[in-house]
């Protein structure tokens, strides 16, 4: 599974670039989206041609840091694309 990984997405630079990704590289298989207002990511999905995987809250909680780890293990993705825009 190739994907791209977008932190701050919810707005700004992350929002664009999700949007961007979507349609300039169709070939990923899933965008996997990180920010605090899930609200906003999943309005994003109706803006974007490729599946988002929405991570909800604050990387450095526990919490969201744990449930992207087993994401990465159970998944074993070929990540082509990391952008920090938190």
């Amino acid at each position: 599974m190739k994907i791209a990984v977008v932190t701050g997405a919810s707005s700004g630079m992350g929002r664009e670039f999700v949007r961007q990704i979507g349609f300039f590289y169709r070939n990923l298989d899933e965008i996997w989206v990180f920010a605090r207002r899930k609200e906003r990511l999943e309005r994003l999905r109706n803006e974007c041609r490729v599946p988002l995987r929405v991570f909800d809250g604050d990387l450095l909680k526990k919490q969201v840091y744990r449930q992207y780890s087993s994401e990465l293990k159970e998944k074993n993705p070929d990540i082509r694309m990391l952008v920090n825009a938190a």
